[in-house]
């Protein structure tokens, strides 16, 4: 390999991740300032406020699989640096408009109707995104896609740790009342730089190659020729959901509303499972390097069906020691399944539709899971009275996951294949 192809190749990763958390800095940032725009942009009382907040922040979600849809038709017929590049600028399109949005007193009910429309822009650039920065990845870098899936995976936590440190700083008393505006006036200035760094790039040869043999319609290439890998594809999805959201959204409220330590303290505990997650997810892809995407995604399940019970148990023991193992636990957890998922998803399209195929049936699975998870799991311990209710609900997961697994995979032809193997067949 040439000295030139080896900076290619650190300016693709580079691009992928950096591209990556930016997007996720920006997506985050409504979760992290939710009571703030609920108050400015809802006309409620302060019981409602939150709920208010919720409500926009989770309108996201509808649209990811549209942008998973329409960002996946581009990058299939068009080319994966085309859409990558669009979906990272776009994006700093409505949080733009968010940083200068007046606020309810101002222009009424069209503030929050232009909030929920901002937000769904932002879910349909990050449908785009996420997977489709890793396949774009994983098709320039073969020699090891366990550990760029999980690089990949992993980068999304610095863009949202970036937006907690920024509402962190803009929120201190010292502020004046508008500063939480600043931080979406820079992610909108940073998508810039992610549209620079993502122009830079180069198309990936294996995409080139097969725009030259097929003329198909994507989505009806992955409906008529590979619908066991979108049914499949849909439940990763919905598996991701169900563990990512309930590191990234529900253990700080279970460990402040039911174990009984305070806000801050929840947040504080969760960022040791959160930084878990980031550091855990290199290494679980690299683990899927040596033994196979698939046996990796086994792994994963099997231990979702002991994992979140001990979790759960040391969350209980109320003391911040146990609190601290258990989100260390709960973070590798959800590390063993994210980290080879881009690897494993990679897998089950050939190139010509991959692009469609993993971004929309994954998309399609965690838009149902992700955003229901936490208030299911809320709803659940309300009526119930079971803190053990969240441990139950993660085994049933990790059992319809291994029994996907088992069903579905045999049936389905295996497209990707990196390079270290296919030296090894050779």
């Amino acid at each position: 390999m040439s000295l030139s192809n080896q900076t290619l190749k650190r300016k693709i990763l580079t691009s992928s991740i950096i591209g990556n958390a930016l997007e996720f800095y920006d997506f985050t940032l409504c979760g992290v300032f939710i009571t703030i725009l609920a108050r400015e942009f809802f006309q409620s009382t302060n019981e409602t406020n939150v709920l208010w907040g919720f409500f926009a922040f989770s309108a996201a979600f509808w649209t990811r699989p549209l942008g998973a849809f329409v960002f996946g038709y581009i990058g299939d017929k068009y080319g994966r640096k085309v859409a990558l590049t669009w979906s990272v600028t776009l994006m700093g399109v409505p949080t733009l408009l968010i940083s200068i949005l007046p606020g309810y007193h101002t222009i009424g009910i069209m503030a929050p109707i232009i909030l929920i429309i901002c937000r769904m822009l932002q879910g349909l650039c990050t449908g785009g995104e996420y997977n489709g920065a890793a396949i774009f990845a994983l098709e320039h870098l073969k020699n090891k896609p366990g550990l760029i899936s999980g690089l990949v995976s992993g980068s999304c936590v610095i863009g949202a740790l970036s937006a907690m440190f920024m509402g962190f700083i803009t929120t201190q008393e010292w502020m004046p009342h508008w500063a939480w505006r600043l931080p979406f006036a820079l992610g909108a200035l940073i998508s810039i730089v992610g549209f620079l760094i993502r122009r830079h790039t180069v198309e990936s040869l294996e995409f080139v190659e097969s725009k030259q043999k097929t003329k198909s319609v994507p989505l009806v290439a992955v409906w008529q020729e590979d619908r066991v890998s979108f049914f499949l594809a849909i439940m990763a999805g919905l598996f991701n959901g169900v563990v990512t959201y309930t590191l990234f959204s529900f253990l700080s409220v279970y460990i402040t509303k039911y174990v009984g330590f305070t806000l801050s303290q929840g947040i504080f505990y969760n960022i040791f499972g959160i930084l878990t997650f980031m550091l855990m997810c290199p290494i679980f892809g690299a683990f899927s390097d040596i033994v196979s995407p698939l046996t990796s995604l086994k792994l994963a399940g099997k231990l979702c069906l002991f994992i979140p019970a001990l979790c759960f148990f040391l969350f209980q023991m109320n003391n911040g020691f146990s609190i601290i193992v258990g989100q260390l636990l709960m973070g590798a957890l959800v590390a063993s399944f994210v980290g080879p998922s881009h690897y494993f998803l990679q897998t089950l399209f050939p190139t010509s539709n991959r692009y469609t195929g993993a971004s929309l049936g994954f998309t399609i699975g965690m838009a149902t899971t992700g955003g229901t998870t936490p208030l299911l799991l809320t709803y659940a311990l309300n009526t119930y009275a079971n803190l053990y209710i969240p441990a139950i609900y993660l085994t049933i997961w990790g059992l319809l996951w291994l029994g996907a697994l088992g069903y579905f995979h045999p049936k389905i032809k295996l497209h990707y294949k990196p390079a270290t193997k296919l030296k090894k067949a050779a």
